[in-house]
């Protein structure tokens, strides 16, 4: 292994990915409206104030260096000595690095074993402000299940009904995880009730599933006429939300119900600009509803259930 100077290592980690691009590779970058480039060929990585993020993959970093070996699968030792001599790879995509992507076997999707019943997982959504016709009509449709861990399965679909991703939730503590092998391109979802009316053009996107659940249960309750999809995002990334636009190109309206805290409203924002900034969603109307009480849906649907109960006991009271 060639041995590298310190100064060569602090030079090349000071070199930004846009600085890098624009001298060797001027034709791979693109500038949307809002002035935020992407590269042509990875259409999915974002260049923002000196970082870049590549939502298809998770992965992100400070400057060039870091996207020739997360990105290009280039050594450290390779990417240090072309950032420093002005030498381009042209072959990099053959180079074996253990850290490519392209390189490492799939893992298997496997959904977590059931439990005998449901009983627990019934209990902590209930807990949590969720309708009960909310919660039966996802578990008789396979979307949530309890496992013999007793933690509460969400599970994302494919079009043709087959589980593709999931993600667990503890019943009894704070565990929050995706299965391994999950595809965050299918993100636990519901559909419509009445799917062939206007509610199959619109959709809500949320960060997580409870809030999904917590967001029809206020409708159940009838305190929003909302009937479209309702989609969580499992965070803050784009990848489930690009996902599902590719499979469903129906829709038309987009309303961002993200959570009403500073990570939130910067997720909304990215969010936003990222829809305005692609000319393939330039048909799609979007607007934004922060949840009213509280941080998130969830808070929102037990604020309402309580007030509810507060003013059933003053109607009591006033009898006697």
């Amino acid at each position: 292994m060639a041995r590298l100077s310190d100064e060569q290592i602090m030079k090349a980690r000071e070199i930004d990915l846009l600085s890098y691009l624009q001298r060797y590779e001027p034709n791979n970058i693109r500038q949307n409206k809002a002035g935020e480039y992407y590269l042509t060929q990875h259409d999915s990585l974002k260049i923002s104030n000196g970082k870049w993020f590549r939502h298809s993959t998770q992965e992100g970093g400070y400057g060039a260096l870091d996207f020739l070996m997360k990105v290009r699968g280039v050594s450290f030792v390779d990417a240090v000595e072309s950032l420093t001599s002005g030498y381009v790879f042209t072959d990099y995509q053959t180079k074996p690095t253990p850290k490519a992507k392209s390189t490492q076997q799939a893992k298997p999707f496997i959904l977590p074993t059931p439990n005998k019943n449901n009983d627990k997982a019934i209990a902590y959504l209930r807990g949590r402000g969720i309708d009960k016709d909310v919660i039966h009509h996802a578990i008789s449709n396979g979307l949530i299940y309890e496992s013999i861990k007793h933690r509460c399965i969400f599970v994302g679909k494919d079009e043709n009904g087959v589980a593709k991703f999931a993600c667990e939730r503890g019943i009894t503590d704070d565990l929050k995880k995706d299965v391994s092998g999950s595809s965050k391109k299918y993100g636990f979802h519901l559909r419509p009730r009445e799917p062939n009316k206007q509610g199959g053009t619109t959709l809500a996107i949320f960060e997580s599933a409870i809030d999904t659940l917590a967001h029809s249960s206020i409708h159940a309750l009838g305190r929003t006429s909302w009937d479209g999809y309702r989609l969580s995002l499992g965070g803050v990334s784009s990848v489930a939300l690009e996902g599902f636009l590719e499979r469903h190109p129906q829709i038309s309206h987009i309303q961002l119900a993200l959570d009403n805290d500073k990570a939130g409203q910067e997720a909304t924002n990215r969010i936003v600009k990222e829809l305005l900034g692609g000319a393939r969603y330039s048909h799609i109307k979007i607007s934004v509803a922060f949840p009213p009480n509280g941080k998130d849906w969830a808070d929102t649907v037990q604020s309402i259930k309580q007030n509810s109960i507060n003013k059933s006991l003053n109607r009591q009271e006033a009898v006697f």
